[in-house]
């Protein structure tokens, strides 16, 4: 077996998985598709437990390794007089540029990226969020502390749910991307670009990121 064996495996794993789910996709589906025994997959990911966190390695690895690199010139930056929105702006732009650094080869895949994080979420993938936790829980953590010391004071009850209202927006606009750029053209007669849309999308979630808390009336 070659790598090109595990890169037509995951390559038919990420495109199944997107479409029709992790629940849905057989094993069966994916060695059709890959032109590969079921033994391959054994093989090299073990099970279809291992061939699902294998597919958000392949996403994750690159985008967390460059979010790290991309926070840590950020943080030897000197210190600027500048307001909690544009701090905010500033780290969206690190997360927005390293979701597009996963999709240098292939701007669909940002797509695939969001839809397969989306169903770790909606179908029961409790070993995918362990091992997403294990895996890279460390660096989005250090990215949601230094998030935090931008946005209105809340409890960590509160800034749960605000983060994941964040994610939440993050994950729809890019799973949904080519329906939506579709929509656009032909309702609009306007064509986007993807670094557009996430342009845009750092705007939003950065307002979104410093909306008073319920109750506060100081706004």
């Amino acid at each position: 077996m070659t790598n090109s064996t595990i890169d037509r495996i995951l390559d038919a794993a990420e495109v199944e998985f997107a479409a029709h789910g992790f629940v849905e996709t057989s094993l069966r589906t994916i060695t059709t598709k890959a032109k590969v025994n079921l033994a391959a997959v054994n093989y090299h990911f073990g099970s279809k437990k291992g061939l699902i966190q294998a597919v958000t390695d392949r996403f994750l690895g690159p985008l967390t390794q460059h979010l790290q690199n991309q926070l840590s010139a950020y943080e030897k930056q000197p210190s600027l007089d500048s307001q909690n929105q544009q701090e905010l702006q500033a780290l969206f732009t690190l997360l927005a540029h390293s979701c597009q650094h996963v999709a240098q080869k292939n701007h669909h895949s940002l797509a695939v990226f969001a839809r397969l994080i989306n169903m770790a979420y909606s179908q029961s993938q409790g070993h995918l969020r362990k091992h997403l936790t294990h895996q890279y829980g460390a660096s989005f953590l250090y990215f949601m502390k230094l998030l935090r010391q931008y946005m209105p004071a809340m409890t960590n009850e509160q800034f749960f749910w605000r983060f994941h209202y964040l994610l939440g927006t993050l994950v729809f606009a890019l799973s949904s991307s080519e329906a939506l750029l579709a929509i656009c053209e032909r309702e609009y007669d306007e064509s986007r670009r993807i670094d557009q849309i996430m342009s845009d999308l750092v705007l939003v979630l950065a307002s979104a990121a410093q909306a008073p808390m319920i109750g506060d009336q100081s706004s």
